[in-house]
């Protein structure tokens, strides 16, 4: 794609990041998009094939940058407790940086769009690549865990109390500070020790 191609797509990947973050995938039709995006509304047809096209290429748009604020700087010499503390304080302070990109991504998991996306991405280990530390973990957890939990309760225990105190602090009612953030992320290593 030639260079100008290439910033039209990122203005109309940006603009339907905002629109569907505030306003939701069925209450951001194509013709709001395009105004948000300063394009016709054919520009925004060029470049992807149909709505839903657009909010896959959001996701990975959105994924992309997550998974790469997310492993910066892992160590995977560490414990599994420290990778696992380290994992949940970059995501928490990613996702607490960039509130367009949480409210999208939980709206993504939440629809039938990202339903199987987050099966593929966390279930199936196989389909991943590049490898998500997470998911790494989480099968070392399973292997070493003498409570055999299914893999989907591992994920709803370490993601569940991080999306829920992400909208608290997105909404106010709560003050992420570092030492706060320190905690939640061993907390959440203490509920994987069952």
């Amino acid at each position: 794609m030639p260079k100008v191609s290439q910033n039209k797509a990122e203005i109309i990947l940006q603009a339907a990041l905002k629109q569907f973050a505030e306003n939701g995938f069925h209450c951001s039709p194509v013709s709001q998009l395009a105004i948000c995006a300063d394009v016709g509304v054919g520009s925004i047809y060029r470049y992807f094939k149909d709505k839903d096209a657009l909010i896959h290429a959001v996701f990975k748009h959105v994924d992309s940058q997550l998974q790469q604020a997310v492993s910066r700087d892992f160590d995977a010499g560490l414990s599994a407790q420290k990778q696992h503390i380290q994992l949940i304080v970059n995501l928490i302070y990613y996702l607490k940086e960039h509130p367009h990109e949480f409210k999208f991504l939980e709206q993504y998991y939440s629809s039938p769009y990202g339903s199987e996306e987050k099966h593929a991405k966390f279930l199936r280990s196989e389909i991943n690549e590049p490898p998500n530390p997470f998911v790494s973990l989480f099968a070392n957890i399973c292997q070493k865990n003498q409570q055999k939990l299914p893999l989907p309760l591992y994920l709803a225990m370490t993601f569940g109390p991080v999306i829920f105190v992400l909208r608290d602090a997105l909404s106010g009612h709560v003050d992420l500070d570092d030492v706060l953030i320190e905690q939640i992320a061993a907390a959440s290593w203490r509920a994987l020790e069952t």
